[in-house]
């Protein structure tokens, strides 16, 4: 089950590189141009390698989606606040509930798809190195 989880992530990971680089900024408003350069770091993010490093390097932050009410992708609603204490949050890099565009809304959906499979290999090494 889990390898076919991986493999599903891998694959919209890879959908959102192609979609990245297809994007024509000349046909996006100023705003929505804006948002989607904040998301550019999606072209080269792969949630498993950036998890692996981060957690070598001691950083078991959890990412959140910047919101009015911020969320933790990828982790249940009743462990949220636990783990929050144990390993510590940080923002989404371009995370935004104000769409800007449909562009802008499919990129904030693969950073969401993102940070849950980012969070959810975190959170297995946050608690494995709280053991």
């Amino acid at each position: 089950m889990k390898r076919i989880l991986h493999l599903l992530f891998l694959g919209m990971a890879l959908t959102g590189c192609q979609e990245m680089d297809q994007i024509d900024p000349s046909s996006l408003s100023p705003r929505e141009r804006e948002a989607v350069s904040a998301l550019s770091w999606l072209r080269h993010a792969d949630a498993q390698r950036d998890a692996a490093q981060a957690g070598e390097q001691g950083d078991t932050r959890l990412y959140l989606m910047a919101s009015r009410s911020p969320t933790l992708p990828g982790i249940p609603a009743e462990q949220a606040e636990s783990a929050k204490a144990s390993c510590g949050t940080r923002i989404l890099p371009g995370s935004t509930d104000m769409v800007q565009g449909g562009t802008h809304l499919k990129l904030l959906q693969q950073a969401q798809d993102y940070a849950a499979e980012y969070n959810h290999l975190m959170l297995d090494t946050c608690l494995n190195r709280a053991d």
